[in-house]
């Protein structure tokens, strides 16, 4: 991990962000991303070991050190709950800040995330605390700033299909009222936004494969959307799905 940062020294990335939140089964097994709530004090090592590395990098450099920061989820499971020490621990190791999906590794997406750890963990360590879970609206992202006193949410699957929700955050937050919900062709000019971006960063084929599902997400709630996600998920050319998401998405009013 160390020397990924180092190899990140010339890039031009503003942070570097420790996944120790991801509860993927194959990632898990190999004692990676929340794994690592079971090991703290490893997970403290990596991390000091990251910042050192950061901080020696930039210093050859002659640049400010980029923020090494860690998302992390509650504990494993419910019997083992660690999060208080777990962040603490990544303070110590010299974390610019740490972000609290409100869930154990068990729970995967399931059940409610509980935000009072998450206003714990913000009065047990002094570095900024960002919250995670159960925000899927402008109201939550308020709510949990709100309850928890976190200096940031995160917004995660609330944002899949919907990433106006950063707009109608930002209006709520300032006591605006918020824009109104996106038109259909809103959607679509952003769904071929969306793909040529995958094209650009993955090209054709997986452009195709990662935008079915998305374009499902985009049009969740419209009617005919079964009937559209039936037929997208047939496609394997990209000059085909571009031609309907232009067509309008076709067979929708």
């Amino acid at each position: 991990m160390a020397w990924a940062v180092e190899k990140l020294a010339d890039r031009e990335n503003a942070m570097i962000d420790v996944n120790m939140g991801c509860p993927v089964r194959k990632v898990v097994q190999n004692n990676e991303g929340s794994a690592l709530m079971k090991t703290p004090k490893l997970a403290a090592k990596i991390v000091k070991a990251m910042v050192d590395a950061e901080k020696n990098s930039s210093k050859q450099i002659g640049r400010e050190a980029k923020p090494i920061t860690v998302k992390c989820r509650i504990g494993w499971d419910e019997k083992s709950v660690n999060i208080l020490e777990f962040a603490k621990l990544m303070e110590e190791a010299g974390a610019s800040a740490i972000c609290v999906h409100a869930r154990t590794r068990e729970q995967l997406y399931s059940g409610k995330a509980d935000w009072e750890l998450i206003k714990q963990v913000k009065k047990n360590v002094s570095i900024p605390v960002i919250g995670s879970g159960d925000v899927l609206s402008a109201e939550d992202a308020l709510r949990m700033l709100e309850y928890t006193g976190c200096d940031f949410v995160l917004i995660a699957r609330g944002a899949l299909g919907n990433p106006w929700i950063f707009k109608e955050v930002d209006a709520l937050y300032r006591g605006e009222k918020p824009p109104a919900p996106p038109s259909l062709d809103e959607k679509v000019k952003m769904m071929l936004r969306h793909l040529n971006m995958l094209v650009e960063e993955k090209g054709d084929d997986l452009a195709v494969l990662e935008m079915r599902k998305h374009i499902g997400w985009y049009i969740k709630g419209i009617a005919g959307a079964t009937e559209i996600r039936r037929k997208i998920n047939t496609i394997v050319n990209i000059n085909e799905l571009r031609n309907l998401l232009e067509s309008r998405l076709a067979i929708l009013p």
